[in-house]
């Protein structure tokens, strides 16, 4: 009787710790990320496989260097599921166009870890997620993600 008494209390401690354990996982995922841009590895050789010609411009002289500005505020969720990173930088601009506090890019990813495909979003104040370009990257170390 004392032994069936043992099992019950270890499974019952078992299943509670592993509720914990999932519950911590998706909550970890689900929280915004200090976000360094050396966490996404180097690259010895990319290729653009695709680019949106009407954004292009736009977004490499005035949205990149005026809205996109890696800080110590920058922060970032991945899902691992669909294999998306969302990038939160903070907006410190105070241009009516961009009226809101955080300008988002979202990274989806495709591929394997040496080689991977990126697709590159940017969202800039009020508006939809804009496609930007897909590089194909050929890395030194591979990426975690």
């Amino acid at each position: 009787m004392k032994k069936e008494w043992y099992r019950v209390s270890l499974l019952m401690i078992m299943t509670f710790a592993g509720g914990l354990l999932i519950g911590c996982i998706q909550t970890r995922a689900a929280t915004w990320q200090p976000y360094s841009p050396k966490m996404m590895g180097y690259a010895k050789k990319q290729r653009i496989l695709k680019y949106n010609g009407s954004n292009w411009g736009n977004y490499e002289e005035i949205y990149e260097k005026k809205y996109f500005k890696d800080t110590k505020s920058t922060k970032y969720k991945y899902n691992h599921q669909s294999r998306v990173m969302v990038i939160r930088y903070l907006n410190r601009s105070k241009s009516p166009e961009a009226n809101t506090k955080y300008n988002y890019r979202k990274l989806v990813f495709h591929g394997n870890k040496r080689q991977p495909v990126i697709q590159y979003y940017y969202n800039l104040g009020n508006q939809k997620f804009q496609f930007l370009y897909t590089i194909k990257y050929w890395m030194f170390k591979p990426i975690n993600y």
